[in-house]
């Protein structure tokens, strides 16, 4: 069994167990043809399932598993529609590729990214990852468009919340990245940040994408 079938299998246990289903023939429904009676055999023997007669339950290794690759792939989906644009129609086979692709700790930078987003586009959960945990520490702490924040402060980009494809590559370009401190210097005409040893203007509109903490 492939590693590709085995998070396939894992995946449609996790999702049937969402919609209350448990059953052999449920989940390989679930997995369109991609997994067999003998792939779950299989994964019983790597600890990941067990039988019940004809029911399916995750081993505790298996829910592991299984929650790490559904965050991956529901981040991949909000990713793909919040930061690409693309039609929800398009992402399901996109984020099944992209999920194989994406550590977890490059899911986490992801995360990060798109403000620790809790559903997916389909308003399905997504599994909270240790980032999502320091996201409610630092949640505290006060939180502001960068429109709308305090001159000359020390601030810290928590994260963008733009939905525009352009914008976004736009502020990566710039460095303003989950992470990143800066000062603001002037909010009109423009908003003037300072970046390192850079000074860039931004439009007020593009400004207020940027979500930041005061340090």
């Amino acid at each position: 069994m492939s590693d590709r079938v085995v998070d396939e299998l894992m995946e449609a246990v996790w999702t049937c167990e969402e919609q209350g289903r448990s059953s052999v023939d449920e989940i390989l429904g679930a997995t369109h043809g991609s997994a067999t009676r003998e792939d779950i055999r299989r994964a019983q023997e790597q600890e990941l399932l067990r039988l019940e007669g004809e029911r399916i339950q995750l081993t505790q290794n298996g829910r592991e598993k299984a929650e790490n690759q559904m965050r991956r792939h529901r981040l991949a989906e909000r990713l793909l529609v919040d930061a690409l644009g693309l039609p929800l129609a398009q992402v399901e086979a996109l984020a099944c590729t992209a999920e194989h692709l994406v550590m977890p700790e490059v899911a986490d930078g992801i995360c990060t990214l798109l403000g620790h987003p809790r559903e997916c586009p389909h308003g399905r959960p997504i599994p909270p990852g240790e980032c999502c945990q320091e996201g409610r520490k630092e949640a505290g702490r006060a939180l502001s468009p960068l429109s709308e924040a305090p001159l000359e402060r020390e601030l810290r980009v928590a994260y963008l919340r733009t939905r525009d494809h352009d914008r976004l590559h736009l502020l990566l370009s710039l460095g303003l990245v989950p992470g990143t401190r800066l000062r603001l210097h002037q909010k009109h005409p423009a908003v003037v940040v300072e970046v390192g040893q850079a000074e860039f203007a931004l439009d007020r509109e593009v400004a207020s994408d940027i979500v930041a903490w005061l340090e």
